[in-house]
C-alpha cells in the first residue's frame, strides 16, 4: 500500500466522530516523544468542543483520507491560508499521505490568491514542515488547562 491507495474526499458531518478519534489517537501515538503525558492530556481535552469541530466541518476546506473505509488522516484550511489540522494516524505516516493533504491544502490556499500558507506546528510536525518548505517564523506559547503547549508558526510563500 501507498499513500495513492488512498482516497482523499472532502469531509461530512457524518465523519466528525471519526475524525475526532483520530485526532486523540495520533496525539497519543504520534507526540509522545515530544510532550509530556499531561501536556497531551491537556492538548486533546480540546476534542470535548464539539462546536469547534462542527464549525469546522462545516466551514473550512475539511479534507478526510480513507482507506478501506476508514478514516486515516485529515487536514484543514481555514480562512484561505492557515492550516487548521493536518493529522495522519500513527501506521500511515511516512507514505507520502501528509505531503498528499498538504498540497491539496495549498492548491485551495492559491485558488484563494493567497500569498502564503501558514501553520502553528507541534514538535513533532516540525520536521514535515521544514522537508514540505516551511519556514520557522516564531514560537508559540499556548497555555491549556494550566499547562504550557509551544508549538511554532511555520509559513511557505508561494512562487509566482
Amino acid at each position: 500500500m501507498n499513500a495513492y491507495d488512498i482516497i482523499i474526499r472532502q469531509a461530512e458531518m457524518k465523519d466528525m466522530i471519526k475524525v475526532q478519534q483520530l485526532y486523540v489517537e495520533t496525539i497519543q501515538s504520534s507526540c509522545k516523544n515530544d510532550y509530556s503525558e499531561e501536556q497531551i492530556a491537556a492538548w486533546i481535552s480540546s476534542v470535548i468542543n464539539e462546536e469547534r469541530w462542527k464549525q469546522a466541518l462545516k466551514e473550512e476546506f475539511f479534507l478526510v483520507a480513507e482507506y478501506d473505509a476508514k478514516i486515516v488522516g485529515f487536514g484543514a484550511l481555514k480562512d484561505d491560508n492557515y492550516i487548521d489540522f493536518m493529522y495522519v494516524q500513527y501506521d500511515y505516516q511516512r507514505l507520502g499521505l501528509a505531503e498528499r493533504l498538504l498540497k491539496a491544502l495549498e492548491n485551495k490556499a492559491k485558488e484563494n490568491k493567497a500569498g502564503l500558507i501558514i501553520a502553528d506546528a507541534s514538535k513533532t510536525a516540525i520536521p514535515f514542515f521544514e522537508k514540505m518548505g516551511f519556514s520557522m517564523v516564531q514560537e508559540n506559547i499556548k497555555v491549556v488547562n494550566g499547562l504550557e503547549l509551544i508549538n511554532y508558526r511555520v509559513e511557505k510563500a508561494f512562487l509566482e
